[in-house]
C-alpha cells in the first residue's frame, strides 16, 4: 500500500494508533500556540503535538543515545529518531529489529517508536 494510505489512517486497526496518526502526527489544523512558541516549520510543530500527546518520556535521540535511552524507558516512553532514511538509516533498521520497540511509525524522514510492552509488534509506513 502507498504511504498516503496509512498517513490518512486507512488500514490502521488500533484506535490508539489511528488517533496518533490522524490527530497528532498529521494534524492539519493550526494551533494558536504555534505562533506563541515560534514554531514555523512542520517538523517542529509535529514534535510539539507529540509532547501534547503526553507521553511519560519523550526522547529525541541520536545513534549514540539510543542504547543509553533504553536503560530507563517505560511503557509510556516515546522516542523520535530524525533522518531515518539518511544518516540514521542503520539505527532505524536496528530499532525495527529490537523486540522492545513495539510500535514504530516510519514517516520517511522521522521515525517514532512506542515501547508499550502490552502491544504486539507493528510497523507502520506513513
Amino acid at each position: 500500500m502507498p504511504r498516503w494510505w496509512h498517513r490518512h489512517g486507512f488500514g490502521i486497526q488500533s484506535p490508539t494508533d489511528y488517533e496518533l496518526v490522524r490527530d497528532v502526527l498529521f494534524e492539519s489544523l493550526h494551533y494558536y500556540a504555534y505562533n506563541e512558541q515560534g514554531l514555523n516549520n512542520e517538523a517542529d510543530r509535529q514534535l510539539y503535538r507529540i509532547r501534547l500527546w503526553q507521553p511519560d518520556v519523550l526522547i529525541v535521540c541520536s545513534p549514540a543515545d539510543y542504547e543509553r535511552a533504553l536503560l530507563s524507558f517505560s511503557d509510556n516512553t516515546v522516542m523520535v529518531i530524525e533522518d531515518i532514511s539518511g544518516s540514521n538509516e542503520g539505527l532505524w533498521q536496528q530499532v525495527l529489529l529490537d523486540p522492545r520497540a513495539r510500535i514504530t511509525f516510519d514517516m520517511r524522514h522521522r521515525g517514532l517508536i512506542l515501547f508499550d510492552s502490552k502491544r504486539i509488534k507493528q510497523n507502520y509506513i506513513l
